[in-house]
């Protein structure tokens, strides 16, 4: 068991405020140009199919060239490009060398429209082009492709042509040049070649220096690169520990198997900086290490906490619609909970992870709503997103136990998502009326969940605090525990882990 404290709560905060996390741009915005001027010219706009590609890799220009085929029969005449991912923009200017082919390998002219977007007067049938993958300089390893001297990472989805329309979504991949393959979201079909049912989910560990260690779930592998100060069996205790208890959490288990890549970043970083992605079933970590192994260790696990939830939701779920308010807002608080639940954390911590995040959401730009943030995300808005979704997911987790008597909480909300939704058995829902419902169904919170959605200025964290057994701390801007607690107070601050340790030293 260990304390993080110090230095690791602020890396907690670090995900609050400055961790980009990958949630898809929505393309349909930087295809409105080229979408209008095919119609003007009176083409079709035809959507991409599903894709046979081969990706060769050049580690002397950290690039990559991609020749591919449309697998599909049917009229294919534009591509385009990932242009902006997570915060990172100009991906589509790393494109070069377009060539497109027709059907029978003749040359078929294209014109450009915009960085990363092309369309063509005749039917595509095959394609070519090299992508360079410089790694970025400050943010972004974990979330876009990227080479460097043979190692790094492959997005196909900012790779590969995106999916347009209701196209099929599937890739097979011949990665050539590669040393050390480790494959997110694809079943291997031979030596180097992948059959990837998602190509916006699917992604390419190249690491020679890779090994994969067991954890004794059969759904959960750590794939670590090199050497790092915690020990490999340390790492594996606290990934399926911290596995097993989201699986409690959720009432289940999401579709695996899954994979955990630990691995560093594109060049020498001083300790302290480290960024996460979760990709299907895969978590990409991107760290630096700590000088001591207790430090290394608690660095791990506190980047599991919050990854690990995002194998349930949004990955495991069938739900539709930018719903970045809930999913990270509720990952951020349920990473201090369970951080509280294993005695990762003490409550001293988990109080003031929730003191900075009141003081961030009274700064936050005015008119901007949480369904607002979830939409200009990428735009400046993420601080707004994180902060306001935590307080948002524990004003919630309070009113839940403050009308049910401690009975019902977050997690029965979490439960009853994952089963109804579960995208094994359910078909695609909008996901914030599914959100809304879950919250009605117990004890009529779904009201509140819509209030804080729409809601444009700073929560009012007053008023969510009455009789819950806490108080507003430092002139309205942190919390913390009343003095002198109700019998329904004391039952509320036990629910959420208020005397964890106490039992621990029993």
């Amino acid at each position: 068991m260990f304390i993080a404290k110090g230095v690791l709560i602020e890396k907690q905060l670090f995900y609050l405020f400055a961790k980009l996390k990958s949630m898809r741009a929505n393309a349909g915005i930087h295809l409105i140009a080229l979408a209008a001027v095919l119609v003007a010219a009176g083409a079709t706009f035809s959507c991409g199919q599903a894709i046979d590609a081969e990706i060769r890799l050049d580690s002397q220009s950290n690039s990559v060239e991609v020749s591919g085929r449309f697998l599909d029969a049917g009229e294919v005449r534009n591509i385009a490009f990932e242009r902006e991912f997570a915060g990172v923009s100009g991906l589509a200017e790393r494109i070069s060398r377009m060539r497109t082919l027709g059907a029978s390998g003749q040359e078929v002219a294209s014109k450009v429209f915009a960085p990363g977007e092309y369309a063509a007067a005749e039917t595509i049938g095959a394609f070519s082009y090299t992508v360079r993958l410089d790694a970025p300089d400050r943010t972004g390893q974990a979330h876009i492709s990227w080479l460097k001297n043979g190692r790094g990472v492959l997005f196909l989805g900012d790779i590969l042509p995106l999916v347009l329309g209701s196209a099929a979504t599937a890739a097979t991949v011949r990665i050539i040049n590669a040393k050390g393959i480790s494959a997110g979201g694809c079943s291997s079909l031979t030596e180097g070649k992948y059959a990837c049912t998602d190509r916006a989910t699917a992604l390419f560990a190249i690491l020679p220096d890779l090994r994969t260690v067991k954890t004794g779930d059969p759904d959960l592998s750590l794939l670590i690169e090199g050497a790092w100060n915690f020990d490999d069996k340390a790492a594996v205790k606290e990934a399926a520990e911290l596995f097993e208890t989201y699986r409690s959490v959720f009432g289940g288990a999401a579709q695996g198997p899954f994979d955990i890549v630990i691995m560093k970043f594109a060049d020498e970083t001083p300790p302290g900086r480290f960024e996460a992605d979760t990709r299907g079933r895969t978590i990409v970590v991107i760290s630096s290490d700590a000088p001591f192994n207790s430090q290394s260790l608690q660095r791990l696990s506190l980047q599991l906490r919050h990854e690990l939830f995002h194998f349930w939701l949004p990955n495991g779920v069938a739900l539709a619609g930018r719903y970045d308010w809930f999913y990270e807002g509720a990952a951020l608080y349920m990473a201090s909970r369970v951080g509280l639940m294993t005695n990762r954390i003490r409550f001293d911590d988990f109080v003031s992870q929730l003191s900075t995040a009141i003081a961030f959401d009274r700064t936050s730009p005015k008119g901007v709503s949480l369904a607002m943030a979830s939409d200009s995300r990428w735009q400046g808005n993420a601080t707004t997103l994180y902060a306001r979704g935590m307080l948002a997911a524990f004003i919630l987790d309070l009113e839940l136990l403050k009308r049910s008597k401690a009975k019902h909480s977050l997690e029965d909300v979490l439960r009853k998502l994952f089963n109804d939704h579960d995208r094994r058995k359910a078909s695609k829902a909008d996901a914030v009326p599914a959100i809304v419902e879950a919250f009605s169904v117990y004890d009529g919170t779904g009201k509140l969940a819509k209030e804080l959605l729409d809601r444009t200025e700073p929560l009012d964290i007053a008023a969510a605090l009455g009789n819950s057994g806490f108080e507003l701390a430092d002139s309205g801007r942190g919390l913390k525990v009343k003095d002198g607690p109700g019998s329904r107070e004391k039952a509320i601050l036990n629910k959420l882990g208020y005397n964890n340790w106490r039992k621990l030293s029993r």
